[in-house]
């Protein structure tokens, strides 16, 4: 099992260089240069031939002097001292503005998470647990339609309806202006309810079918249908058995989840006025704020690997007769 960790450990440190790699690439070998976005055209050719002083300054604050080898040197040791430099939009630091953002994006997405891995999970072993039911009836046909319809469109028709017509919740934004204390802790939820039902909706409906998928596929397997014929309780077949093989791919799905935890509601966080870690991406992307989105791009890819290496080692804590090539989200 340690080697098989290793291994995939290796794997997942190549898969973060190939991304931070990527990462320098792209904006290295973007049309033009990218000081143009940061002064804008006009500036940049008045500089260029009146102030080239001024460029070079710039250009090296924000590391885009000396040849391509020393830019790449030169931005894997600022990656690997978590210096993702300067912003362009307000000229802070990048990784502060990223901090600041994640803690608005963790507020919808760990209780997203923990909502979603119960519910689905729970719901999804007793549709599983007895295919043809009324339950299953019912609840499968809603949480397929839910898996198939883009986020954003819930999100918008859920706008619409809960917050513009009936009111029940605010329109966007995270909290009302001039609160302190319980007051503001209370409004920021109140804020937060809409976008974290939606999302729970979405990860409850992923999951449900997963865990459905996985027991009823298990239960019929031949050591069930053994331990049946022998007499054994259902409830025990379900726990002993049953539950114990189904959690393997759960649990990797799940780690998956957690690595998408600063990633996985950008839409969302765009639709209501959200000032999270998705909103940063965005509004990096549309304004050419190369170092912020440079940054928010490995943060995220790297939280996934970290998230697939999660669900190899506990799957493998679990299950130590699981080898590579044998588990699967």
């Amino acid at each position: 099992m340690a080697g098989h960790l290793c291994k995939r450990a290796l794997i997942a440190l190549l898969t973060i260089f190939i991304i931070i790699t990527l990462s320098f690439l792209m904006v290295r070998f973007m049309p033009g240069d990218p000081l143009i976005h940061l002064v804008g055209e006009e500036n940049y050719y008045y500089m260029k031939e009146f102030n080239p002083q001024e460029l070079e300054r710039l250009a090296e604050k924000y590391a885009m002097s000396g040849t391509l080898g020393q830019q790449y040197g030169n931005y894997l040791s600022s990656i690997l001292h978590l210096d993702f430099g300067t912003a362009y939009s307000n000229n802070q630091p990048v990784l502060q503005n990223i901090l600041d953002s994640c803690k608005w994006t963790l507020i919808l997405t760990v209780p997203t998470l923990l909502l979603g891995c119960f519910l689905g999970g729970f719901l999804g072993v007793l549709a599983g647990w007895k295919p043809g039911s009324l339950f299953d009836r019912i609840t499968t046909p809603i949480f397929l339609f839910l898996n198939t319809v883009p986020t954003n469109c819930i999100g918008i028709i859920f706008l619409v309806v809960f917050a513009f017509k009936l009111k029940l919740f605010p329109l966007n934004g995270m909290t009302t202006g001039g609160l302190t204390g319980m007051a503001r802790f209370w409004d920021i939820v109140w804020h937060a309810m809409l976008p974290v039902m939606i999302m729970v909706l979405f990860r409850t409906s992923s999951n449900f079918l997963l865990m459905k998928s996985n027991v009823s596929q298990i239960k019929d397997e031949d050591y069930t249908v053994t331990a049946r014929s022998k007499g054994l309780p259902e409830r025990r077949i379900l726990f002993r058995h049953v539950l114990k093989n189904a959690m393997l791919p759960y649990i990797t799905s799940l780690c998956i989840q957690v690595g998408s935890l600063l990633s996985g509601s950008m839409m969302l966080e765009v639709i209501f006025g959200w000032k999270g870690m998705g909103q940063l991406f965005y509004n990096a992307v549309s304004n050419r704020d190369f170092p912020t989105a440079q940054a928010c791009f490995i943060i995220s890819a790297t939280c996934v690997v970290l998230g697939n290496w999660l669900g190899d080692a506990l799957v493998a804590a679990i299950d130590p007769r699981i080898k590579e090539g044998t588990v699967h989200a």
